[in-house]
C-alpha cells in the first residue's frame, strides 16, 4: 500500500500552517469565531478539497477523451450543509454549470471524474455527496 501525508503546525492564535509537498497552506477560523481570517477553516478546506480533487480528475478524464477539449466554460461549486451535535457536513452538493454544447463532450468524463476523486470515494460511506448538473 502507499500514502499520502502531510504536516501542520501552530503559528499562533488559531493559525495553522499546512504543508503537502513543496506547497504551504495557512488554515484559520474567521473573525467571528475568534479567528484571524487569515486563511479558510478546516471545513472550507475539505469542501475545497473534494472540489478540487473531482475537478482535477475530471480535467484528466476530458483530456484523455479529446486532448484539445476546452472547459474554460465549465463552473464548478461546493456546498456543504451544517448539522449540529456535533458540527459536522450532513451533505455536499457539488454543481457543475456547462453550455449545453458541451454536453456530449463532457459528460463521460464527469462520471469518470465522480468515481476517481479520492476525496469522494474516501467521504461517501461518511455523508451524503450528491454531483448535479447545470446544462446552460
Amino acid at each position: 500500500m502507499s500514502g499520502i501525508g502531510v504536516s501542520l503546525r501552530p503559528v499562533g492564535g488559531s493559525v495553522v500552517v499546512g504543508q503537502a509537498r513543496d506547497h504551504t497552506v495557512t488554515i484559520d477560523r474567521p473573525k467571528e469565531k475568534e479567528g484571524t481570517d487569515a486563511g479558510p477553516m478546516g471545513g472550507e478546506l475539505l469542501l475545497l478539497a473534494l472540489g478540487g480533487c473531482y475537478v482535477s480528475s475530471f480535467l484528466a478524464a476530458l483530456g484523455a477523451e479529446d486532448p484539445e477539449a476546452d472547459a474554460s466554460e465549465v463552473r464548478f461549486r461546493v456546498d456543504g450543509t451544517l448539522v449540529s451535535a456535533p458540527t459536522r457536513f450532513s451533505e455536499i452538493t457539488v454543481t457543475v454549470s456547462v453550455p449545453a454544447a458541451l454536453r456530449d463532450l463532457i459528460a463521460k468524463p464527469l462520471l469518470k471524474a465522480e468515481r476517481g476523486c479520492i476525496v469522494h470515494n474516501s467521504i461517501r460511506d461518511a455523508l451524503t455527496v450528491h454531483f448535479t448538473h447545470e446544462w446552460l
